[in-house]
């Protein structure tokens, strides 16, 4: 048998911490494991497209990265949901000690010990330390490549370099020029060269370090202070071309094939000389951006994208690596850094990209500021150098690339007071550049072709009254200069006490015979004079004396940084400040900003004047209800790529989307040809946001998980006190996305099991009804719920449009007409029980204000059948409209639940479908009886005793109910048979099953999971903690009664460096031909997170075969943490596979990593 596995879906939500949220463009079709992704059956994607990259959004949940894309429906919504992750290799040894570290002996000592658990943020998640969470991620690109968006989004005029620099084409600019005609021209120019896919390089003529061949350029073409002017270079020599006219005169046909013909040349050489370093032993390990992540055990890895064959390629800078050929060589500064305090939770991470293999990196926490050059020069050596530039707890960091060989570096404090903004310079020269210059004395690294000269503390900037926890840097200001050589941009500033401060930098040459000095305060912990109300009256004295803060020098010019403006307008903490990315330079500027006060705010200066122009957010939910009914603020927010749609995370972890309605007034634009050049702040002042369907997902342990007995959705529950409902959306002709439709149950207990029991025929009086479902939490009650009419009419809609999307017009959805099903159902204040809604006003209405319900519960007659529009929830729809109501309690356990597993009777049978539960044995013999519940009746019908003396933690019923297959903490297997001719009624005394056979000690250690197989149902697997899988076979004898026989066992190929790795979940596939019934398709599911697929042989004529590995998911497709539960979507048997033909089969998981994910399987026969 072939297997192939592909992940359809991961839902979790992010991270409740600020700094992990990211929105870029990326590749859009690599897989996860460093290959190329195969083609779909459905859509053959070229090279091309493999490379394109598109609008991503990129969040953390717990260890994982999360690549989430858009799709348009047919019904307009607009769907995002994640179908690629990433997985650092490091959680493979989560208290491993670190590496050895050169030049340090103390700081690799004390690396080495017991690893703490620190709290990333003051405000951040609770569980990030203990299960090893990223805490911040950072995005950044190489060679120009302007991939990255958000605080430093702004468009650079420089494009990527052509492939070699012996032949092509320069262009002369300046990026501070203050002749509009000039840099219209030249913005135009480089936009017609990037149409036309020219390839050239640009020479600026405002970087000092520049000037000198800008003027050797201005005497070859004569023409001086013209921009731009274009030059044709031949290896060291150039020939001038023409100026903007030209370009505008030329032959572009003619242009574009003389350059193409230079650019094969360069190719030709490039091919020689990577030739020639691969017969020296090098390789090209070049690449156009990256990313990088913090983790809460001071962990830092960094993520490059390479190209389409090696896709993301992962370096652990500080942390364990478990593959030794991997390891990266450490070198840290005799000046001493505290090995511990490279074990500390990390607040934030920045990094720039200082050449294609040439990463710094920056990291704040508690324990201050630590520096790590990352220089990878091929894929087995790679050098890390680090370094501690502060010790005082820092909260944010941010690096700024400017053009002057520097990059800046921003860092907020984390004091109780005198919080400041930490300014930093880092100069960094190329081999040729450092050998001329004076700073040759400072350097910190010094490598072939690049060193980095020790940061300099240029001082700080005093104001915010609290933690300092986000910025965002603007550049290219459009400032009327009159005359003078200048450069400003604007710092922005925010933190825990609510108000932004906007910093003006603004630089100018400076002669070489003004003094330069730097003073290096970054030690002081106070300044002189300094003082509580020194601080509260800093912004009103900086007006009344016209003062710079802080002066910032440079070689060659120098900074003054001034308090531009001061905006206030949030009432919680501001977690993240980002620019919106302009498109030319006299555009104005537009700052957007996000709190804990459920608001995001975009701002724009308006005659001098800041104000807030736009707010989004969400004032819904149930306030003081659970956090999964109610947001409790935005942790980080951030633009699109090309500014259309705002994200935003809430605290609770979902990802909110607004995209910007098109409201251009086309009538006056007709009339008005002026009109057609309208401002773009004009366009935002004016402008709607309407919101999208969120990203969501469980924020704790997903513990339990059911399908829908025909698999129309799945129910997963979790320690976040949530139920929730995920269904398939289409997004194009045969593609389908995973979305949570509903949430069922918010509850005020950690939810722990659940059990769908309602039958396939939702039309039918006998019997359950379709769509309900039971489940357990940390109480000794069990509690029953049926789906609302709001519910099945969204479910019938998204059904109807996957049949039209498919064209099968034979089949019509069956929409659950019982006149006895509710609207909806609402939660109470303070209330664990969801109840129907009442003819009167609701208390509902009360808390969540309006709601789109009324929209996506349209009834279906009123749908087209060739064209189905309806309306996904929003995030406030799921947590208080999308309720199911209680119907039903379910009392008679001791103590809190543990597990359900559910029998459903075939249609027509006189059978009842029955409920087995389970709960916590506190040492008690009688706690650990099983209970049978009748599902219709909602009774008790039998308790199971005298099989085990300890907690059952897992339970299976036999497809066709005359098995049930219990274990658990006693490692024993208990087999209880139903009894023939005994009803189950409702005396609890008389129980129905009976005790069949055991196997005692049936696995060393507890026994997590037990499931029977579909196809044959005396056939039962094992999962237990000793490492092994068991596969047994119920036999039936005339003289002993049944006996429980074991068949085989094996382990997971996959351990994890471990002697054995835990088995904690076991599933039998469905659906299999009846040509292939000698074999069992099992799923098997790790403590380590990892997922294995199995051919089991189960007939008595293949006892003597070996099961069969069928396919081992890829790490960063599976789950990180434990595997809590593998469930295979139900499906009809097809007995008719031709020869070669492919069986398609879905995998759901659930994990302790707080994530659902959802696997199409295709097996060859």
């Amino acid at each position: 048998m072939e297997t192939s596995c592909k992940l359809s879906f991961h839902g979790a939500s992010g991270n409740s911490c600020p700094h992990s949220l990211l929105c870029v463009e990326a590749p859009c079709s690599t897989t996860n494991d460093g290959k190329a992704s195969a083609p779909d059956a459905d859509a053959v994607e070229s090279t091309e497209s493999n490379n394109q990259l598109v609008d991503t959004v990129i969040y953390a949940s717990s260890g994982v990265i999360n690549f989430a894309t858009s799709h348009t429906t047919t019904s307009n919504n607009c769907i995002t949901s994640v179908a690629k992750t990433l997985i650092t290799r490091t959680l493979d040894h989560s208290s491993a000690p670190l590496p050895s570290i050169e030049g340090n002996n103390d700081a690799a000592a004390a690396a080495a010990a017991s690893t703490k658990r620190v709290l990333a943020r003051g405000e951040a998640i609770e569980d990030a330390a203990a299960s090893r969470s990223v805490t911040a991620l950072a995005w950044f690109a190489a060679n120009g490549t302007a991939a990255a968006t958000g605080a430093d989004a702004t468009p650079s005029l420089k494009e990527a370099p052509p492939s070699s620099s012996n032949n092509h084409l320069v262009v002369l600019i300046s990026e501070g020029n203050f002749n509009f005609t000039q840099t219209a021209n030249q913005k135009n120019a480089l936009q017609l060269l990037a149409d036309l896919s020219l390839p050239y390089t640009t020479i600026d003529g405002m970087d000092p370090d520049q000037r000198e061949k800008r003027n050797e350029l201005f005497d070859i073409s004569g023409i001086r202070g013209n921009y731009p002017q274009f030059f044709l270079c031949k290896g060291q020599e150039y020939e001038f071309l023409g100026n903007y006219e030209w370009l505008e005169s030329c032959n572009l046909d003619e242009l574009q094939k003389s350059i193409s013909v230079m650019e094969s040349s360069n190719q030709e050489e490039a091919v020689a000389d990577k030739e020639e370093q691969t017969n020296d032993g090098k390789s090209d390990s070049s690449t156009s951006f990256g990313i990088v992540s913090a983790f809460s055990d001071g962990t830092v890895t960094l993520w490059n994208w390479k190209n389409t064959d090696l896709g993301w390629v992962e370096h652990v800078l500080i942390g364990h690596d478990p593959d030794p050929a991997k390891r990266a060589k450490h070198h840290v500064d005799q000046d001493g850094l505290d090995g511990d305090n490279l074990q500390e939770s990390i607040a934030d991470i920045s990094a720039v990209s200082l050449g294609s293999n040439t990463t710094l990196v920056a990291t704040a926490s508690s324990k201050g500021i630590i520096l790590h050059l990352s220089n990878i020069a091929s894929q087995q050596q790679e050098d890390v150098y680090s370094r501690q530039i502060s010790h005082h707890a820092a909260a944010s960091v941010h690096f700024v690339e400017t053009s002057k060989n520097e990059c800046y570096l921003f860092a907020g404090s984390a004091s109780p007071l005198h919080n400041k903004v930490w300014v930093y310079t880092i100069p960094h020269y190329s081999g040729k550049e450092m050998a001329s210059s004076s700073n040759s004395s400072s350097a910190w690294v010094t490598l072939p072709v690049l060193t980095v000269c020790d940061p300099k503390c240029q001082g700080s900037l005093l104001g915010h009254q609290d933690w300092i926890t986000c910025f965002a840097w603007l550049d290219n200001l459009n400032v009327d200069s009159n005359g003078e050589d200048r450069e400003e941009a604007l710092l922005a500033s925010s933190g825990h006490d609510a108000k932004i401060r906007l910093w003006k930098f603004a630089t100018r040459a400076s002669s070489s015979s003004e003094v330069v000095e730097v003073i290096d305060n970054e030690d002081l912990t106070t300044i002189e004079g300094e003082d509580e109300v020194d601080e509260a009256i800093i912004d009103d004295l900086e007006e009344e004396e016209g003062e710079a803060r802080l002066m910032v020098y440079h070689s060659g010019s120098s900074t003054a940084v001034s308090l531009e403006a001061l905006l206030l307008g949030h009432e919680e903490p501001v977690t993240s400040l980002t620019w919106r990315k302009r498109k030319n330079i006299n555009e104005k500027p537009c700052l957007l900003s996000s709190s804990m006060d459920r608001t995001i705010l975009l701002w724009m200066d308006d005659e001098d004047v800041w104000a807030p122009v736009s707010r989004v957010g969400s004032a819904g939910g149930i306030l003081g209800g659970s956090i999964g009914a109610s947001l409790m603020g935005f942790v980080d927010a951030r633009f699109s790529p090309n500014c259309n749609r705002i994200v935003g995370h809430g605290y609770g972890g979902s990802i909110h989307l607004w995209t910007q309605e098109e409201l251009a007034q086309l009538e006056a634009m007709e009339t008005d040809e002026e009109k057609q050049e309208e401002d773009e702040e004009d366009e935002l002042l004016n402008a709607r946001w309407v919101a999208d369907p969120c990203v969501t997902g469980h924020f704790r342990s997903v513990e339990d998980m059911a399908w829908d007995p025909e698999g129309e959705y799945l129910l997963t529950t979790s320690t976040d006190q949530t139920t929730r409902l995920w269904a398939e959306v289409m997004v194009g002709p045969s593609e389908c996305r995973w979305v949570e439709v509903g949430r069922p149950q918010v509850h005020g207990y950690d939810m722990t099991s659940i059990a769908c029991v309602g039958g396939t025929d939702a039309t039918s009086d006998d019997g359950v009804p379709r769509h309900r479902f039971i489940s357990g939490a940390d109480e000794k009650v069990l509690r029953v719920f049926d789906a609302p009419v709001s519910t099945l009419r969204l479910l019938s809609s998204l059904k109807q449009s996957r049949l039209v999307s498919y064209s099968d017009d034979n089949n019509t959805p069956n929409e659950d007409s019982a006149s006895w099903r509710v609207e909806r159902a609402f939660l109470p204040s303070l209330g664990l029980s969801n109840k129907a809604t009442a003819d009167q006003e609701q208390e509902s209405s009360k808390f969540s204000g309006p709601t789109n319900d009324d929209e996506f519960a349209e009834s279906l007659d009123t749908l087209d059948r060739k064209h189905v529009d309806f309306t996904l929830p929003s995030e406030r729809d799921l947590g208080v409209t999308t309720l199911w109501p209680e119907t039903r309690k379910l009392f008679g356990h001791e103590s809190e639940l543990v597990c359900l597993d559910a029998y459903r009777a075939p249609l027509g049978s006189d059978e009842p479908s029955l409920v087995a539960s389970s709960c916590k044995a506190r040492n008690d013999v009688a706690s650990a009886a099983i209970r049978l519940w009748n599902a219709k009746e909602g009774k008790c019908v039998g308790i199971l005793k005298g099989g085990h003396r300890s907690t059952v933690s897992t339970m299976s019923f036999s497809r066709d109910g005359k098995y049930l297959a219990s274990s658990g903490k006693d490692r024993r297997i208990c087999i209880w048979k139903k009894v023939e001719g005994d009803s189950l009624s409702s005396d609890e005394s008389t129980s129905g099953y009976e005790l069949a056979a055991a196997a005692d000690s049936a696995h060393k250690r507890i026994v997590w999971s037990v499931h029977f197989c579909p196809s044959m149902p005396n056939i039962i697997a094992s999962g237990s903690r000793d490492g092994f899988v068991k596969v047994w076979k119920v036999c039936e004898t005339s003289d002993e009664g049944p006996q429980l026989k074991e068949l085989l066992k094996f382990e997971p190929s996959t351990k994890g460096g471990k002697k054995s790795e835990p088995v904690t979940t076991v599933a039998f596939a469905e659906g299999l031909p009846d040509d292939i019934i000698q074999y069992g398709i099992l799923g098997i599911g790790t403590e380590s997170g990892r997922i294995e697929v199995w051919a089991v042989p189960i007939s008595d004529d293949s006892a003597s075969k070996e099961p069969t590995l069928l396919h081992a998911i890829a790490a960063n497709d599976s789950h990180f943490d434990t595997v809590k539960k593998l469930s295979w979507r139900p499906m009809a048997a097809t007995n008719n596979v031709e020869s070669g033909a492919a069986l398609q089969f879905t995998l759901a998981s659930c994990s302790q990593d707080s994530g659902v994910r959802i696997y199409n399987i295709s097996i060859s026969i």
